[in-house]
């Protein structure tokens, strides 16, 4: 495995059923995705993307916005130095001194390393879709398949999508440029993941037949 993407989802829920501030369910993220962060590079993960919230998500009342954002900068902030960091998204929903230090911790950590941990803010399909119209609109004679890529907000295909807090639906968190992604959905509430879920759930994603389009092989 290569390329795996983590949809974070259960903090307000696990915040509520242990009748915490939603504050303390995004630290409890923040320390269960270093976890996370660490169980990944023992697998051999290279590139981990972070859903770090839909377009939508910015829609939520200031202080919710402000507690995500806090968390998950908070966990740049702790591993930055050990790993090559980097991210993109709908940038414009970002307050600008979140974008700030994520691009001060971006030029800081380290780009010798052979892992990369990839944030996606405000992510949506329809405006990454207008965004790479937009910023190629009238200046390419045609859209090819590689000048998309290079223009999406995850750049590399994904292997494996992990989605935990018991959704079964993607929310606009699809990557555009990773159509045979396979998917798995966990019950467990983010806070609440332990090795074991992970492990289960690599599990299952390692023991299916990837196809891409053709037939079976046997």
């Amino acid at each position: 495995m290569t390329n795996l993407m983590l949809l974070p989802d259960g903090m307000r829920r696990w915040s509520q059923a242990h009748g915490v501030s939603l504050d303390d369910g995004y630290t409890a993220m923040a320390d269960k995705l270093i976890d996370f962060i660490g169980w990944s590079r023992e697998e051999g993960v290279k590139n981990l993307y972070i859903t770090t919230s839909s377009a939508a998500n910015f829609s939520r009342p200031e202080s919710a916005v402000t507690t995500f954002l806090v968390a998950f900068n908070d966990v740049v902030r702790r591993c930055h130095g050990d790993l090559n960091f980097d991210f993109s998204g709908s940038l414009d929903l970002v307050p600008d001194r979140y974008l700030a230090e994520l691009e001060e911790l971006r030029e800081k950590s380290d780009k010798e390393s052979e892992f990369t941990l990839h944030y996606i803010l405000g992510m949506s399909l329809s405006r990454e879709v207008i965004s790479i119209f937009n910023t190629h609109n009238g200046k390419i004679p045609a859209m090819t398949e590689e000048l998309l890529t290079s223009s999406a907000y995850v750049p590399k295909q994904v292997d494996f999508v992990i989605r935990t807090g018991g959704a079964i639906r993607m929310s606009s968190f699809f990557p555009l440029m990773s159509p045979y992604a396979e998917l798995y959905f966990s019950p467990v509430l983010f806070p609440d993941m332990t090795r074991a879920d992970f492990d289960a759930a690599l599990q299952e994603l390692g023991v299916r037949e990837r196809r891409f389009g053709g037939y079976p092989t046997t």
